[in-house]
């Protein structure tokens, strides 16, 4: 198994964020919907990897880039 940093342009990426997408309008509440489609994953302030057995995906993780005030705010809220 390995963990790359990806740049959201193979067809199995695109294929797994598409069902995952749908699992989750499908199974939660509109407004419990977080997960992020491929154009808002695409953003520079996001970091996205994906992880790999061998040539099959096995799963992703995004993580979003926060300001230094953003960050601030939310230790404070801790």
């Amino acid at each position: 198994m390995h963990i790359e940093l990806d740049d959201l342009c193979r067809p199995a990426v695109h294929d797994l964020l598409r069902e995952h997408l749908a699992n989750m309008h499908e199974l939660s509440p509109a407004d419990k919907v977080f997960a992020l489609d491929l154009a808002r994953l695409r953003c520079p302030d996001i970091t996205f990897w994906t992880v790999w057995e061998g040539d099959l995906l096995v799963g992703c993780a995004a993580l979003k880039e926060l300001s230094t005030l953003q960050r601030m705010e939310d230790l404070v809220n801790l």
